[in-house]
């Protein structure tokens, strides 16, 4: 039987073979195009749901599972559910390159989105009882009923396909639906309830009034927030006010959040690796610059330049899935002692996050604010963009490595 260590490491081939993707779909864009790409929206659809179903939902349910669902009791139910998953990411994975949406494609993810449903009632039901009055479950139960939400908008598609078409506004609403409650809920609720949770498990006392409030602020921020994806629809001052208290609502809640865990955090994070405190403070970094980019979203000035231009709304996911949600999976895998990270792959990972994301945000620049055209730009973002592959491939090969120096240890000793 798999051991979830070799689950997460599942979730990690999947993220290898988004960043090729990724590699191809900015070779498409220079004189080295290949016609290996295939068409051209098919690679984006593989690319994103391999990206989000296979690297960052089966990274995180890993470690759910890991945490939270007893080791000797229920996991071969689990194992049931991990296989279903599996076969549906495989699925995903074969059709949407060779046929985009289309009737296999959308019978995968239908699938997924049936075993993500069995996957949330198995941790609401088989969590160990102790567990469940933790903050941190029920921060893992905030974030799967935001999984489970956001699934409306992938239901709605077919509908909206067959009665309004793709050029409907409600065809992109949909998509920015899931988008937004995947991303902005799902995801970063289930990143604090694990960082949370390791706090509990350290018996460091969280302080509840506090702890209280951030729940409050942060479930109204990502509702308002929503409407921040709905701005290129409309303008009426209404949304505006929905969207900019949103934002505001999020920093009182992320607020309220450091108030809540900032003293038990510090004993745990001195004892941290000189590596870990530098990924962690990047993760930081990175999540702040993001909320501040999302917060001027909600300004109409800001509001155009991201409805007009594709770059800063493809450079703002990007910036919060690679700089924050990958790189927190990473840096708590590593945590766990489920990957190797060496500083050359950790430098590797950095390097093309940041070029990738300069060029993007460059790119952006030159249509809103006609800077000066960077010759060859395209092809300085593909192979930044290959960087990442490297990145990937030097830490499954030096995970590899230990784990097998680990068995000739423990062989030698026996």
């Amino acid at each position: 039987m798999m051991t979830l260590k070799q689950h997460f490491t599942s979730s990690f081939l999947y993220l290898l073979v988004a960043a090729v993707f990724g590699f191809f779909l900015r070779l498409a864009a220079t004189p080295f195009s290949w016609d290996i790409i295939g068409n051209y929206k098919y690679v984006v659809h593989a690319h994103s749901h391999v990206a989000l179903l296979g690297w960052v939902y089966l990274g995180l349910s890993s470690f759910i599972v890991y945490f939270f669902i007893p080791k000797f009791k229920n996991r071969n139910h689990y194992t049931k559910i991990f296989w279903a998953t599996q076969a549906c990411l495989v699925g995903m994975l074969i059709a949407f390159p060779v046929q985009g949406y289309a009737f296999v494609s959308i019978l995968f993810s239908t699938l997924f989105l049936i075993v993500s449903y069995v996957f949330s009632g198995f941790i609401l039901r088989h969590t160990s009882p102790e567990l469940k009055p933790k903050k941190s479950f029920s921060l893992i139960r905030h974030a799967l009923f935001y999984m489970v939400l956001s699934s409306i908008g992938p239901w709605a598609l077919g509908a909206i396909m067959a009665t309004l078409g793709k050029a409907s506004v409600w065809y992109k609403l949909a998509i920015y639906f899931y988008l937004h409650f995947q991303y902005n809920a799902w995801f970063v609720l289930a990143i604090i309830g694990l960082l949370v949770f390791i706090l509990e498990k350290s018996k460091l006392k969280i302080e509840t009034t506090s702890f209280t409030k951030f729940l409050f602020f942060f479930h109204t921020g990502i509702i308002g927030t929503f409407f921040l994806s709905t701005l290129w629809t409309t303008s009426h001052w209404t949304i505006y006010l929905l969207s900019n208290f949103g934002s505001l609502s999020l920093w009182l809640g992320l607020f309220y959040l450091w108030k809540s865990i900032k003293k038990p955090l510090h004993p745990l994070y001195i004892a941290l690796t000189p590596q870990s405190k530098f990924i962690l403070k990047i993760i930081v970094f990175v999540f702040v610059l993001k909320l501040i980019m999302q917060t001027l979203s909600g300004i109409p000035y800001f509001a155009e330049i991201a409805t007009a231009n594709l770059d800063v709304v493809i450079g703002y996911l990007h910036w919060f899935f690679l700089g924050v949600i990958s790189l927190f999976l990473l840096f708590f895998a590593s945590h766990l002692e489920w990957i190797k990270l060496s500083k050359f792959s950790i430098s590797l990972y950095l390097i093309a996050f940041v070029s990738t994301e300069f060029l993007i945000f460059y790119r952006a620049g030159i249509v809103s604010f006609n800077w000066n055209y960077l010759p060859n730009l395209n092809t300085y973002l593909a192979l930044a963009s290959l960087i990442f592959s490297l990145a990937i491939i030097s830490i499954l090969l030096q995970t590899l490595l230990e784990r097998n120096n680990r068995h000739k240890c423990i062989s030698k000793t026996d």
